[in-house]
């Protein structure tokens, strides 16, 4: 019970109260003169919140996301935990059997929408006190039509004011057409000023929206208790694991679980949390930070192992869940290769075994970034396990997009193009001719002409090795001006090609030339 300005009111019931005809509003002076052997005690709202957010927290064994729901209520999304339980029917079963064993009374529905499960668990009829509704909007509307409107969540001004309009049900709401609500309720509206019309818009507007929410034709935001995990996995047993032992093992199965579910999404976890829901209504949490992304599961279970060991399992922990709460794009990577087992660097150098035999050492190598701006200068071929060199600034921050394939060298072309500096309109490449639809460009790309200076032999470093005992053919040489353009023809193939030089007495070297240098 709670006083308030006209007394002292009822807040709460228990069940063999309520089967005396008592309820949630009605005044104690009324309430003791209908029963005279009522016991009351007063009420403490901030208590009864703070341990209905304990027992929000412990219904995350149900669902990752969920949040207490006025006074006396907690809605959970169970979207991809049903099947833990073996139906959602089963889910709801364990959910009031698990409270009644706490000594709490619960009535549940579970539907398409939190707005037509609220409706189910508060209003319907039940011969059990669990209710469950089919799929989709028209089922939805089926299990809702007999139940009166207070259901949607409305206010009660409104409430009223609708059964004053003969609409008692949701059914009968459902089925007035739209536009028609708005001018029933201004026609109910005692003023006619503007005012009034826009308070009678206001509240049919209400109306629609509830009931839009309800049927899952408008979406409705729910903040849940926590932050929502990106990946989530969940096991449940049908005793609970007291052992230590066994809870690191399933754990770890956890861990892997999720570890391959960030790898098929490309992610990485940046921070992952723990949560183990013990048989006694309670719940332990470990988390855990990474400085850089990562989905191995042994460093998962490295981070988390002090924190296992900490925790109580108390009278036994029969659901677990591991959350990558935070998540970044991984790189991909190569663990392995072939169908070695070892590790990466042996299977790779098996692997050069094999194709140098059979093709001959210098026929194998690899490449290398260099640091040039100029396209054939930015690889070296390098032997296959000599180290990696780190890339200079120029790799680095290479302006444009680059072809998967280079030419070797850039083969010659004929172009149309706009003069002097238009993108190429049509141009034949191999006695094939090419219209392009779509152009991207100029890149600008200048000489190296620090590699023609005087003397360059005694200055600079000398040519440079290919791997196999050859020189690297140096396009470069030409000493002119590129300008690259990405081309697209019609049936969607793209070009890499540039022009070589200047139109314009400027260009004394000659007329510009354009060659064929990429494709994407």
């Amino acid at each position: 019970m709670d006083g308030g300005a006209h007394g002292i009111r009822i807040t709460a019931v228990n069940s063999r109260a309520a089967r005396e005809g008592l309820r949630a509003g009605l005044s104690l002076a009324d309430a003791r003169a209908a029963v005279p052997i009522l016991v009351s005690h007063p009420a403490d709202t901030e208590r009864d919140r703070r341990a209905l957010e304990r027992l929000a927290l412990w219904l995350g064994r149900f669902g990752p996301q969920r949040n207490i729901e006025g006074a006396d209520g907690v809605w959970i999304d169970t979207t991809g935990v049903a099947h833990l339980f073996g139906s959602e029917a089963a889910l709801l079963e364990d959910l009031v059997q698990r409270l009644s064993a706490f000594g709490i009374t619960a009535r549940a529905g579970i539907a398409g929408t939190p707005g037509a499960s609220y409706a189910l668990a508060r209003f319907a009829t039940l011969r059990r006190r669990t209710i469950l509704a089919p799929p989709g909007e028209d089922a939805t509307l089926a299990a809702l039509s007999a139940l009166p409107v207070d259901a949607l969540r409305l206010s009660p001004d409104t409430v009223v004011l609708l059964r004053r309009l003969g609409l008692a049900r949701i059914g009968q709401l459902a089925e007035l057409p739209r536009s028609s609500l708005e001018r029933r309720f201004q026609s109910e509206a005692s003023s006619r000023s503007r005012a009034g019309q826009a308070r009678a818009k206001a509240l049919a507007d209400a109306v629609l929206v509830r009931l839009d929410q309800a049927l899952g034709r408008t979406e409705e935001p729910r903040a849940g208790l926590g932050e929502p995990p990106v990946l989530s996995q969940r096991r449940s047993w049908g005793e609970p694991l007291a052992s230590s032992e066994a809870l690191v093992l399933e754990i770890r199965g956890l861990a892997e679980d999720l570890s391959r579910s960030l790898k098929a999404a490309g992610l990485g976890a940046r921070r992952i949390a723990l949560t183990l829901y013990r048989a006694d209504g309670t719940v332990a949490h470990a988390d855990a930070g990474l400085a850089r992304a990562s989905a191995d599961a042994d460093h998962f279970m490295r981070l988390l192992d002090e924190k296992i060991a900490a925790i109580d399992a108390g009278f036994g922990i029969d659901v677990a869940a591991l959350d990558a709460v935070l998540v970044q794009s991984l790189d991909p990577e190569q663990t392995t290769l072939g169908r070695s087992g070892g590790a990466p660097e042996q299977a790779v150098a098996a692997l050069v075994d094999r194709l140098a035999n059979r093709l001959g050492a210098k026929n194998v190598f690899r490449l290398a970034p260099r640091a040039s701006h100029v396209p054939e200068r930015a690889a070296v071929r390098m032997a296959p396990l000599a180290p990696f060199a780190e890339p200079g600034p120029c790799f680095a921050q290479i302006p444009g997009e680059r072809p998967f394939l280079l030419l070797s060298p850039p083969e010659l072309i004929a172009v149309m193009a706009e003069v002097p500096d238009g993108p190429p309109l049509r141009f034949t490449w191999r006695r094939a001719v090419y219209a392009v639809t779509k152009a991207a460009g100029p890149e600008r790309i200048a000489p190296e002409w620090w590699r023609h200076l005087p003397n360059r032999d005694a200055q600079t470093e000398p040519p440079e090795d290919d791997g196999t005992g050859g020189e690297i053919v140096d396009f470069s040489q030409r000493e002119r001006t590129r300008d690259y353009y990405v081309a697209e023809t019609g049936d969607g193939a793209r070009f890499w090609m540039f022009r070589e030089g200047f139109y314009g007495a400027a260009d004394t070297a000659g007329a510009p030339r354009w060659f064929l240098h990429g494709l994407f």
